[in-house]
């Protein structure tokens, strides 16, 4: 899961995943869509596909690559576990700005 993060870490390959959550591309139409250069797709391709976050399906001489949501999916259920302390700072925060914002005689 760590290699996951690191993937993700980099803006570059998010915008390559960002073109890929509609469906399969090749590496012409991702160059296009992330206005990257060829050399530097390929070789943010290989580090996804390394890594196991996309795949890639050889269409006679075409390259197709899509995501593979196995690893995605191991991170995104690491990260929920944080959603509840996320709501729950959001509640304590929401509670203090109302107590603030009672009028004097209310706050006693």
């Amino acid at each position: 899961m760590t290699d996951v993060f690191r993937v993700l870490a980099e803006p570059s390959r998010r915008r390559l995943l960002e073109a890929l959550r509609s469906g399969e591309r090749s590496v012409g139409d991702l160059v296009g869509r992330t206005r990257m250069s060829q050399p530097s797709v390929s070789k943010q391709l290989r580090i996804l596909r390394d890594s196991g976050v996309v795949r890639l399906r050889a269409a006679g001489r075409q390259h197709l690559y899509s995501i593979r949501l196995g690893a995605l999916r191991e991170a995104s259920e690491w990260l929920s576990y944080y959603d509840g302390y996320w709501r729950e700072g959001l509640s304590r925060m929401d509670a203090a700005l109302q107590r603030e914002h009672r009028p004097r005689a209310a706050r006693k």
